[in-house]
């Protein structure tokens, strides 16, 4: 089992929010899906990544995070 990495990059988080948009028409970077699959964020479905569980609580947790970050001064 390949090891858990729960940080994302900036590029995996938006092609992560892609993926819950159901954004067919847009491709992401096939890295990139490996990584999210690897991740448990994605899974393949009838030929289609599709977002699971774990991946819509990253893009919450995301969300929430950039809500109640301290704004610069």
């Amino acid at each position: 089992m390949p090891a858990f990495r729960a940080t994302l990059l900036a590029v995996e988080l938006e092609s992560l929010r892609e993926l819950s948009l159901g954004a067919l028409g847009k491709r992401i970077p096939a890295t990139y899906g490996e990584t999210l699959v690897r991740g448990g964020f994605a899974r393949m479905h009838a030929g289609a990544l599709i977002v699971t569980t774990l991946g819509r609580a990253k893009l919450a947790l995301e969300i929430t995070r950039a809500n109640w970050m301290a704004a610069p001064v």
